[in-house]
């Protein structure tokens, strides 16, 4: 498998399981709305958002972000307003090949427990 020497985007790194990505149906349901973010995260700043199972990115992803509160479906349920993650595949193609089905530098795989990591 290829490492990633560097990642020159302004990237968040969202290190999620094969367990959750079923549960929830998909890659994008399983970073959509179930993260704890407010507007003072640095998610507000990412060009891209990539999902890594195993270290391995398995899409890459632009942003927008909208308020919304807990319509009975996020597990654990929120009670306060959430930011929501508007995600769709990066529409730069460079993107997706420069990154996709590679191993993420370890640097970015080992900050303890937070499940988002920030290239910038």
């Amino acid at each position: 498998m290829e490492q990633i020497k560097n990642i020159d985007e302004r990237v968040a790194l969202f290190l999620i399981s094969d367990k959750v990505v079923k549960r929830r149906g998909s890659l994008v349901e399983a970073k959509r709305k179930w993260w704890k973010v407010s507007e003072k995260n640095h998610i507000m700043f990412a060009t891209y958002i990539f999902s890594v199972i195993d270290g391995i990115v398995q899409e890459g992803m632009k942003t927008g972000c909208h308020e919304e509160v807990d319509d009975g479906t996020a597990y654990p349920h929120f009670a306060s307003p959430h930011l929501v993650l508007d995600l769709v595949l990066a529409p730069d193609d460079y993107i997706r090949k420069k990154y996709k089905n590679k191993l993420v530098p370890q640097e970015y795989l080992s900050w303890g427990q937070k499940p988002i990591r920030y290239t910038f």
